[in-house]
């Protein structure tokens, strides 16, 4: 055991130990009212045991616990706790009771130091689980000893302090507290007894007092104000440039972001709330922006705008993303920026005038100018399902789709040994050589498709997929509209809570997914015999291969159909407003 992480495990676990105050379930504060204001990073639980139950109510825990899948997945985890036999001597108890120890909170955040990188801090509840945690500890001090590390100790008023010192020239160190069930552990002991003051009533802000933080967590709440179950938060620009204190050659790197712009980028956090009365799922990101945006944040463009799915996006589809763009105002701040670091006219000169002589393309009159600002991603699952079944189309709506088609037409004349010219049921595309230098690997075809990339106008959109089957499966949908995805009910049914949910502020991006298509992939995977024997042959070498192929032969998975009635569609959206951009994701819930 490397010496960093015993000591870390080992201070972590003292703390646990000396949790037997939690048992008298007093009131304390909560992880965002003992950490301080200037806390650079936080990833809190707000209840471990409350996070398992929602989970095994959500599609993923459904399946799991189902009859019928519960002795495949019951012999995976019996597989692990063996695996973990292997280290069970050094930690001291076995799998299942180390991860019972959380009882309560459980947060992990990274806290903003005076001088020097950052320090991490660590607070959780352990409840009534002290006997493993006994048997841990000793073990870890055990190990500790071996490592000359020395034990020491302070009082903050009536707080004991205790720190682990590892010898060496860098000295580092863990320190720990327990006080009224609260455990918290630190890379720092200064940080604790700031944390301390804090709890006591000292004149200094906690991060439940950080305006930034506390905006991004009113807007992650559920959709009907459902407390999440994880939350998360990020300075990133300030933990970049306090974690690379001294380190000159990344200094600068941030320098160079900062002239970029990407200092405006206040915070990002978010949450996860789980298992709702109507959701499965919801997950919410948020990135504070500064007001007005600066440099490369100017070029985030997102404007509302049409999002019904085209004629041409197959019924059939796996997810469906599409969003509408301010184009111009983008391309101008990319010029802009890259001219300010390249030197003047350098985007003329370095870009535009090499497109023209090398493919005969003007791009900002053949390209540029004719974007209307709609851009659209399809993934589709192509059968029989191999590993790289997801098949993903590109479309970019144009304003002149006959100038479009002519200059493609033009581009593919001068290339005819990479873009082959073809046709399928009277639409024109360009069939991409999928050949590289180096020559001609081998591929299992029953495991790995061969790409086949291909460029297109279809309708009044530029068209580029990996995968020449899916750009036919649009040509027949165009053909019919009605199988679009447009009138599945499902499709109808997602839009219908982003119509709801997006307030105000309209959308400039949502998306649409159907989890049941991309698990029915991984479920004929599975099963597929030439999968299976394959499995048998890696997992000779392999234990982890080895438990899965043994789990799959005792325990055979039942019908797909079993799997597919515990999931439901989902979709997201984008809204963009003087705040930031806020992300949100969702899946139903099945009953």
């Amino acid at each position: 055991m490397k010496m960093s992480r015993c000591l870390l495990f080992a201070a972590v676990l003292a703390f646990l130990l000396r949790s037997s105050a939690f048992a008298e379930q007093l009131e304390r504060p909560g992880a965002p009212h003992l950490l301080p204001s200037e806390t650079l990073a936080y990833v809190r639980i707000a209840n471990v045991p409350e996070l398992i139950a929602k989970f095994r109510q959500t599609s993923m825990g459904r399946i799991a616990g189902d009859q019928q899948v519960q002795p495949f997945v019951g012999d995976l985890y019996q597989s692990a706790a063996e695996a973990f036999q292997t280290v069970e001597d050094r930690v001291g108890v076995p799998l299942h009771e180390l991860l019972a120890i959380p009882q309560g909170e459980f947060c992990i955040a990274i806290v903003a130091a005076e001088q020097g990188p950052p320090h991490v801090v660590f607070f959780c509840d352990v409840g009534d689980r002290l006997f493993a945690a006994e048997q841990v500890i000793e073990s870890a001090e055990s190990a500790l000893a071996q490592q000359g590390a020395t034990r020491s100790t302070q009082m903050v008023d009536k707080t004991e302090i205790v720190i682990h010192t590892m010898p060496g020239d860098r000295q580092r160190r863990v320190a720990y507290f327990v006080r009224e069930g609260v455990t918290a552990v630190s890379s720092d002991e200064e940080v604790l007894t700031q944390v301390l003051g804090v709890w006591d009533g000292d004149e200094v802000n906690s991060l439940a007092d950080n305006r930034t933080f506390t905006a991004i967590m009113k807007r992650s709440v559920g959709f009907k104000d459902e407390p999440p179950q994880i939350t998360w938060y990020s300075d990133p620009f300030s933990l970049a440039k306090r974690a690379t204190r001294g380190n000159f050659s990344a200094q600068a790197g941030i320098s160079l972001l900062s002239g970029l712009g990407f200092e405006g980028v206040k915070a990002i956090g978010g949450s996860m709330v789980l298992a709702t009365d109507e959701f499965d799922g919801i997950f919410h990101t948020h990135a504070m922006l500064d007001n007005p945006r600066n440099g490369a944040l100017k070029m985030i463009a997102f404007e509302p705008g049409e999002v019904t799915p085209e004629p041409w996006v197959p019924r059939d589809a796996a997810s469906y993303s599409t969003l509408n763009w301010n184009v111009d105002k983008t391309y101008k701040e990319l010029t802009r920026l890259y001219d300010m670091f390249r030197g003047e006219n350098a985007w003329e000169g370095q870009i535009l005038e090499r497109l023209r002589k090398r493919i005969d393309l003007d791009l900002e009159s053949e390209f540029v100018d004719k974007l209307e600002g709609r851009a659209t991603l399809v993934q589709w699952m192509q059968r029989p399902a191999r590993i790289n079944s997801q098949s993903n189309l590109v479309a970019l709506k144009l304003t002149d789709k006959d100038q479009g088609g002519a200059s493609l037409d033009r581009i593919g004349g001068k290339f005819p040994e990479i873009l082959e010219r073809k046709t399928f049921s009277g639409a024109t595309y360009y069939l991409m050589s999928a050949r590289r230098p180096g020559g001609n690997r081998q591929r299992d075809p029953e495991m790995i498709r061969a790409p086949t990339p291909c460029l297109a106008i279809l309708g009044d959109y530029l068209i580029l997929t990996d995968n020449e089957k899916l750009f036919e499966q649009a040509v027949i949908t165009k053909s019919n509209a009605s199988q679009s995805l447009a009138n599945e009910l499902d499709f109808k049914l997602i839009a219908s809570k982003i119509q709801r949910q997006q307030g105000d502020t309209k959308a400039g991006m949502i998306s649409f997914n159907r989890p049941e298509e991309t698990f029915r992939t991984l479920y004929e995977l599975a099963t597929a015999s030439s999968t299976q024997s394959r499995l048998a042959t890696v997992s000779e070498n392999n234990r982890a291969f080895r438990a899965l192929s043994d789990a799959l032969t005792n325990n055979p998975l039942p019908p797909f159909s079993v799997l597919a009635r515990y999931l439901a569609p989902g979709g997201a959206l984008v809204t963009d407003d003087e705040t930031g951009i806020h992300y949100t994701a969702f899946t139903l819930r099945r009953e």
